[in-house]
């Protein structure tokens, strides 16, 4: 299994990829890793982190599911929160890497949960993710970084 590193500001955590469950989806991160960008913290969907990715995909439906737990790692379209009709498609959703780091946290859209190709799953520093987001979400958010080791 490929382990990839996780820095969310001064917080290390690290992951392996599910190369088994999501052949694909796998291949296609590891040629968009290393991954650097702003984190945010969903309003919607409760305890999640996730960073906007580069490229628009596309990316293979496999390893879905709308039951994400603790410590996942998952790939998806994000839909905009506020979208213009005019607005043309390809800026109603966003691709998308993240995690979610407390229970009772659901990834949703406008209408309803939505699938994530789960990727991977979080091994080590889960506790210290837990504690720097919410941190970070009241006190501003910084970068976070994916790379693989």
């Amino acid at each position: 299994m490929t382990r990839v590193r996780i820095a969310l500001g001064a917080i290390e955590a690290f992951a392996e990829l599910d190369e088994v469950a999501a052949p694909r989806t796998t291949a296609w991160l590891r040629e968009q890793l290393p991954i650097r960008n702003q984190a945010i913290h969903s309003m919607e969907s409760g305890r999640e982190v996730y960073a906007l990715l580069d490229t628009q995909g596309p990316i293979p439906e496999e390893n879905q599911t709308i039951y994400q737990c603790v410590g996942d790692l998952f790939v998806y379209h994000k839909p905009a929160i506020f979208v213009e009709p005019a607005w043309p498609r390809h800026v109603r959703t966003f691709l998308v890497i993240g995690f979610i780091y407390a229970r009772d946290s659901a990834i949703r859209g406008m209408s309803g949960p939505l699938a994530t190709n789960i990727v991977g799953r979080i091994t080590q520093g889960m506790d210290a993710l837990a504690h720097e987001a919410p941190r970070m979400r009241k006190e501003g958010f910084g970068e976070i970084a994916i790379s693989v080791l």
